[in-house]
């Protein structure tokens, strides 16, 4: 080991002996420790991970999931962080609490950019499959991914909702059920809330772990996306662009705002693929030529215009990004939003607001990250790209890891006694603990800096949780939706009546 780690300490050194390297207990330790700790103490078993063209856009979910993780643990242990800077003039704010500082955990808009991912990376195969002039190809690959979509969304998701429920009977979580009413609440939440996708965009709040509303509304969003992009696939280019415009705007008026968000992943796609397939033809083309290039007014306009544009686009959406839970009206600039929202979400109520706005913000920053080089390389990184891997995991796994650990190590801070001893209103001191005893929650910037400390403790513990659940249920399950695909394909060949239209059809 001494190659791997250099010149390290006696002890150290000794340590690293220690580790086993050969047979179930090699196994077990490489299974059991975080990924990145395992493949330097295992190097002949670390897997190389090829950027594609596309990794940017698992990078950026990979940021995004963490931003989702932080979201909770602000607003369950630290909800003085979460109202906007200024509301209150008597009392001093945080610095996380000022616009662009605060998306660190504005989870909500994180969704949208999850669902707006989604569907650019469910449309980019076959979409490229279309420009390729190979329908055969992307019939396959819709059908694949049809048949695939419910293991690899559900599948998870049932395997950490059946731990949960062990932890609840073994008295971690929640109350204790007799095992009957357990085993029989568990499998009601998963048939009508985890699995049922067809109220569509509706919050169902499953049991077990409230953080999976959104997958019913993936799965149903997936479903509706591969079948436009079938309805769509022998059209001309611009007329499939058109029609998949006219339907995000469609879904707009009519107050879908994760429909939309699929399909102008759809759209976004096919301006990449588009747009690849433009540099590849310009690569074919002659040195004389592209050494000429185009010195038009419009071309340096353009050229000029481009990264304004992009920053633009980025700092608006990151300050959307930031719209509160509560008092948007008060809001300075997130106001001006809210007075600007469109029918029928301004008359929607609630959170819809900031769902539309969230959701034109996130197809314009999935747009820049593709659109602009440092960006891009970013999310191509390899922190941002090992985010991405565990990105699932992570969304699935820090719930109950923050329900398990977050009091414990976070605590109360101390309660002196009040009242007089022997009297009605005496009560007694409360003692306390944790982070919040060791820094104290009187002033924001007590809050702060006990908000920081946590996240250094927990973090790590939800990243190693979900590097575990990657490895051991998310990989696998992928896995078992292709052999079940393959084990169920029909490969004989059809008969020639088989291969044209039904009368039915």
């Amino acid at each position: 080991m001494l190659h791997i780690l250099p010149r390290p300490a006696a002890g150290a050194a000794g340590l690293l002996r220690l580790v086993p390297r050969h047979g179930w207990p090699a196994t077990l330790v490489r299974n059991i420790l975080p990924s990145f700790v395992a493949d330097v103490l295992f190097p002949d078993h670390k897997p190389n991970y090829k950027i594609h063209p596309t990794s940017y856009l698992d990078g950026l979910r990979g940021i995004a999931s963490f931003i989702v993780f932080f979201c909770h643990y602000t607003e369950n242990n630290w909800s003085a962080l979460t109202p906007s800077y200024g509301l209150d003039p008597s009392k001093s704010d945080s610095i996380v609490q000022f616009p662009y500082f605060r998306i660190i955990f504005s989870g909500r808009p994180m969704v949208h950019i999850f669902f707006v991912i989604s569907g650019f990376a469910l449309s980019y195969k076959p979409i490229k499959c279309i420009h390729a002039r190979d329908l055969d190809k992307c019939y396959t690959a819709l059908a694949s991914s049809t048949f695939r979509r419910a293991f690899r969304l559900f599948g998870p998701c049932i395997a950490s909702t059946f731990m949960i429920m062990i932890l609840i009977q073994f008295g971690y979580l929640s109350h204790v059920r007799p095992w009957g009413e357990q085993i029989s609440n568990w499998i009601k939440v998963v048939f009508h809330q985890i699995t049922w996708g067809w109220d569509w965009d509706r919050d169902l709040r499953p049991g077990y772990d409230i953080h999976l509303w959104t997958i019913p509304i993936e799965f149903a969003h997936s479903m509706l996306l591969f079948m436009v992009i079938m309805m769509v696939s022998r059209v001309r280019v611009r007329v499939r662009m058109a029609l998949v415009f006219g339907l995000v705007i469609y879904c707009m008026a009519c107050g879908k705002w994760a429909a939309f968000e699929f399909l102008s992943g759809l759209f976004l796609a096919e301006l990449h693929v588009i747009k690849a397939n433009q540099s590849q033809a310009k690569e074919w083309e002659s040195s004389d030529l592209l050494g000429r290039g185009d010195s038009s007014p419009k071309s340096a306009l353009w050229r000029i215009g481009k990264p304004l544009l992009h920053f633009f686009l980025v700092a608006v959406g990151l300050f959307i990004g930031g719209w509160p839970n509560h008092d948007a009206e008060k809001t300075w600039g997130i106001r001006w939003f809210l007075d600007k929202t469109p029918s029928p979400f301004a008359e929607m109520g609630g959170l819809a607001p900031q769902k539309f706005w969230f959701g034109v913000s996130a197809i314009f920053i999935v747009w820049t990250v593709g659109e602009v080089g440092a960006l891009k390389r970013l999310f191509e990184g390899p922190i941002a790209q090992y985010c991405g891997r565990i990105s699932y995991a992570i969304y699935i796994c820090h719930g109950p890891v923050l329900d398990i650990y977050q009091r414990k190590f976070l605590g109360r801070p101390f309660e002196p006694a009040r009242g007089e001893p022997g009297k009605k209103d005496f009560k007694a001191a409360v003692v306390g603990w944790g982070v919040k005893n060791w820094f104290g929650i009187q002033t924001k910037t007590q809050i702060t800096i006990g908000w920081f400390v946590g996240l250094l403790i927990l973090g790590p513990l939800v990243i190693w949780a979900a590097d575990v659940f990657w490895r051991a249920i998310d990989n696998p399950v992928v896995s078992m939706g292709k052999k079940m695909e393959n084990a169920c394909l029909d490969d004989a060949e059809p008969s020639p009546r088989a291969q044209g239209y039904s009368p039915a059809a």
